[in-house]
C-alpha cells in the first residue's frame, strides 16, 4: 500500500517551480473505467512474475502494477518489498544481491506454494512482454529515473507506462528527464476536503491520484483534469466492494481479481464506468466552464523573449471599475514564470469575486545583464501599460494590489514603498520576500542568498547605495506606506524571518495597517496545510483593504 503524500510534501510556495502545465497524459484504454491488475493477475502464480503479467493480459486489464527497485550491481527488477524473503527462498534486500544472485532465487509466495519454478523478471524483460499489450502502472520504489526512461524509450512504450512517485526528489526527477510521462500519486493527510484540493492541483503536474473517498473531492480532482483510481485489492473482494468504489464516480480500479472484476462488469455494463459513458452527460460540466477570460502573452514593453509581457484574467461579467490585483512572480530575479500563479487562485479572484488579475514577466538577470533596477522598471512599464488601457476592458487603472512571492514580494514591496509616484498601490500582499538586502541575516556571506543578491545588484557591499536603493524597509516612510500583510515561514533557509519580522515592526511603529502570518515549522514556502490558511487569510485581507466591489 502506498504510504507517501506528495502533494502535501511538495509544499506551497506561488515562487517555486512545481507549478506547471500540463504536459502529460495517461496512456489509451478502451474504457473509460480502467481496471489495474495489482502486481499483475496474481490469483494462480507469484506476483510481479512474467507469469503474473502475462495473466493480467490474458484478463484484459488495462494496467499491470509492478514495483520497480534496483539490485547491488545497478540492474531493475520487480520485487515489492525491501527484501527477497517474504516472496523467494532466499534471505537479504534487493539492493545487497546481485542480479545473478537474484536470478538464482524460486519465486514462490510461501502462502502459496508450488512446484513450478518462477523467477525474478528484469524490467526489459517486463518491458517486452507488455508492449501493445498492456499499459504499464509503475510503482517506483528504488530505481534511476535517467535509466528507467532509457529503458522505457527503447523499448518505444513511453505512451503506455504511468509512473507512481513516492517521493519529491522523485517527482521532480521524472518531471525534468520525462515531463510527458504521466504520474501518479496518493493524497492523504492534510488535505481533507475539495477545496484544499483543488487549491494545490494548480501546484503539481499529476496525472491521477489514488484512494480518494469523498465524492466532493473527487469530482474536483475530475474538474483539473487528473483521474482518480481506487484500491480494493484483498482476497475477498466482491460486487458489493467493487460497487461501492464505483458509486463514488472514479476512473480505475486497482485489483487482486482483476478478470473476476472484468467479468463482473461485462456482465452489468459497467466498464464505461457509472455516469461516465459517452451516453450521459458529463457530470462535471457545470465545474469547466470558466467564469473568466484569459489574456496571455500581452506585450507591453520591447524586452526580448517575451520578458515584457503578462496574462490577464477578466471576470466574463465584468463589473465597470473592476479593482486590478498585479501578481509578481519569484525566482530570485532569474528565473520563474508569470505561469506560476495558480489557477484555482485566479478562479477565486477573476471568477468568482470579479478583480481582473495580472500575472507578470520582467526582465531576468542573466549573464551579467538585466540587473537591479531593471525589474522595478519594468513594474511600472506594466502599471502604466493597464492604466493606459483601462477603458477599452472597463477595469480600473487608477489603482491596484501588488502581490508577490519571494523575489516577486520584494519587487511588490519595493515599488509600492519606492518607486509608486502615484501612489496608485492600495495594498500589498508579500509571500516570503526579503525586504532589507542591507542585512547580513538574509545574505550569510558566501550563501546561496548572498550570491542570489550580488547577480541581482552587481555589488557585493552591504551598505552600497544600490542595495538601500533595492531594499524595500529603507523606502518606507510614513508618507510611502500602503497596507501590508506578510506571510513567512519561522525556518526560511533563504530569506530569514528577521526580515519580515523588522518590517512589519516598523509598519506598526507608524501606525500602518499591517499583518504578521508566521508559521514557525515552515520554510520558503508553505505546505499545503498551511496554505490553506494562507489563502483565506489573504482573501479576508483583500476583503478588508482592496473589496472587489
Amino acid at each position: 500500500m502506498k504510504k507517501t503524500f506528495l502533494l502535501l510534501a511538495l509544499g506551497f510556495c506561488l515562487a517555486n517551480l512545481f507549478a506547471q502545465e500540463k504536459t502529460a497524459s495517461l496512456p489509451k484504454t478502451k474504457y473509460n473505467l480502467v481496471v489495474i491488475a495489482h502486481r499483475g493477475d496474481h490469483t494462480k502464480v507469484p506476483e510481479n512474475t512474467i507469469a503474473s503479467l502475462k495473466e493480467a493480459i490474458k484478463s484484459g486489464a488495462d494496467y499491470a502494477e509492478i514495483d520497480l527497485r534496483t539490485t547491488k550491481d545497478g540492474y531493475m527488477v520487480l520485487q515489492h518489498d525491501a527484501t527477497v524473503d517474504r516472496m523467494t527462498n532466499g534471505t537479504g534486500k534487493i539492493k545487497d544481491l546481485t542480479l545473478a544472485e537474484i536470478q538464482q532465487l524460486n519465486v514462490n509466495n510461501k502462502n502459496k506454494p508450488s512446484k513450478k519454478v518462477y523467477r525474478i523478471p528484469t524490467f526489459e524483460e517486463v518491458l517486452k512482454t507488455c508492449k501493445n499489450k498492456i499499459n504499464i502502472y509503475l510503482d517506483f520504489k528504488d530505481a534511476d529515473v535517467a535509466e528507467t526512461f532509457r529503458q522505457i524509450q527503447a523499448a518505444g512504450m513511453e505512451n503506455q507506462v504511468a509512473v507512481y512517485v513516492n517521493s519529491i526528489p522523485q517527482y521532480k526527477q521524472w518531471r525534468e528527464i520525462a515531463p510527458k510521462i504521466p504520474l501518479i500519486t496518493s493524497v492523504i493527510g492534510g488535505i481533507t476536503n475539495k477545496e484544499q484540493l483543488s487549491f494545490f492541483l494548480g501546484q503539481a503536474s499529476i496525472e491521477a491520484l489514488d484512494n480518494i473517498y469523498d465524492t466532493g473531492m473527487i469530482a474536483t480532482a475530475n474538474d483539473n483534469d487528473v483521474a482518480v483510481w481506487m484500491d480494493v485489492e484483498s482476497d475477498d473482494e466482491s460486487p458489493e466492494i467493487w460497487n461501492t468504489a464505483l458509486s463514488k464516480g472514479i476512473q480505475g480500479i486497482q485489483t487482486d481479481h482483476p478478470k473476476a472484476l472484468i467479468e463482473y462488469l461485462d456482465k452489468n455494463g459497467l466498464r464505461n464506468g457509472r455516469g461516465r459513458d459517452s451516453t450521459q452527460a458529463d457530470p462535471y460540466a457545470k465545474y469547466r466552464s470558466r467564469s473568466y477570460r484569459e489574456l496571455k502573452n500581452i506585450k507591453y514593453g520591447d524586452a526580448p523573449d517575451g520578458q515584457n509581457t503578462f496574462d490577464a484574467y477578466i471576470p466574463k461579467n465584468i463589473q465597470p471599475g473592476a479593482k486590478v490585483i498585479v501578481y509578481i512572480h519569484g525566482g530570485g530575479w532569474s528565473g520563474g514564470d508569470k505561469s506560476e500563479f495558480p489557477k484555482q487562485l485566479i478562479e477565486e479572484l477573476a471568477g468568482k469575486r470579479g478583480y481582473v488579475v495580472v500575472s507578470m514577466n520582467y526582465r531576468l538577470v542573466k549573464d551579467n545583464t538585466n540587473r537591479f533596477p531593471a525589474q522595478i522598471e519594468d513594474v511600472k512599464k506594466l502599471v502604466a501599460f493597464i492604466s493606459k488601457n483601462a477603458k477599452r476592458y472597463e477595469y480600473n487603472g487608477n489603482e491596484y494590489t501588488l502581490m508577490g512571492g519571494s523575489a516577486g514580494g520584494h519587487l511588490a514591496m519595493l515599488y509600492a514603498y519606492g518607486y509608486d509616484e502615484k501612489k496608485q498601490v492600495k495594498t500589498v500582499v508579500d509571500l516570503w520576500g526579503p525586504t532589507d538586502l542591507t542585512d547580513k541575516a538574509v545574505r550569510p556571506d558566501g550563501s546561496d542568498a548572498d550570491n542570489i543578491v550580488i547577480r541581482f545588484l552587481g555589488e557585493k557591499d552591504v551598505n552600497a547605495q544600490i542595495t538601500k536603493d533595492a531594499s524595500p524597509l529603507w523606502h518606507l516612510t510614513k508618507e510611502t506606506a500602503v497596507p501590508t500583510i506578510l506571510f513567512h515561514g519561522g525556518k526560511d533557509p533563504l530569506v530569514n524571518v528577521s526580515q519580515a519580522k523588522n518590517l512589519y515592526q516598523k509598519l506598526q511603529e507608524m501606525n500602518v495597517p499591517s499583518a504578521l502570518e508566521i508559521y514557525p515549522e515552515e520554510k520558503h514556502g508553505v505546505s499545503p496545510s498551511a496554505a490553506v490558511e494562507v489563502f483565506a487569510k489573504m482573501l479576508s485581507w483583500l476583503d478588508k483593504y482592496y473589496p472587489a466591489r
